[in-house]
C-alpha cells in the first residue's frame, strides 16, 4: 500500500473527502473499528482516508504550509492509476497541499504529472 498526506486549512476534513464523487466506486463507508477512517471501495482496489490528529509529525515543516490551523488526512491506496484520476477530478479540493515525500500545492503536483512513488 502507498500513501499521500493531504493538507488543508481548518475547513478541510473527512466530510470534504466524503463530498467527492469517487468515479467507479462500488461502496463508500466509515470504517467502524477505526476512528476517522473512510473507505472508498472499487471492488478490485480501495482507498482509505484517515484523519491524522497527531500533528507533531508535521511540525518540522509547518513554516512551509500557508494555513494557520492545518488539517491532515492520509490517503492510502493500492492502485496508482486510480489515485491519479481522482486527484485530477474537478470536485477534488484544489486549495490543499500534497506530501508524498515532497511538500507542494496540489496544482503543482498535478502539473508535474502526479509523481507518486
Amino acid at each position: 500500500m502507498r500513501w499521500l498526506i493531504l493538507i488543508g486549512d481548518e475547513k478541510f476534513d473527512i466530510d470534504t473527502i466524503k463530498a467527492i464523487k469517487h468515479w467507479g466506486c462500488v461502496d463508500c463507508y466509515d470504517v467502524s473499528c477505526i476512528k476517522g477512517r473512510y473507505c472508498v471501495d472499487f471492488g478490485t482496489d480501495h482507498i482509505f482516508y484517515d484523519v491524522n490528529e497527531s500533528i507533531e509529525d508535521f511540525e518540522s515543516y509547518f513554516h512551509k504550509i500557508p494555513y494557520a490551523f492545518p488539517h491532515f488526512i492520509t490517503m492510502t491506496y493500492t492502485c496508482e492509476k486510480r489515485v491519479k484520476n481522482i486527484l485530477k477530478q474537478n470536485d477534488f479540493p484544489k486549495n490543499i497541499y500534497i506530501d508524498n515525500g515532497l511538500l507542494m500545492p496540489i496544482k503543482r503536483f498535478i502539473e508535474l504529472g502526479l509523481p507518486l512513488h
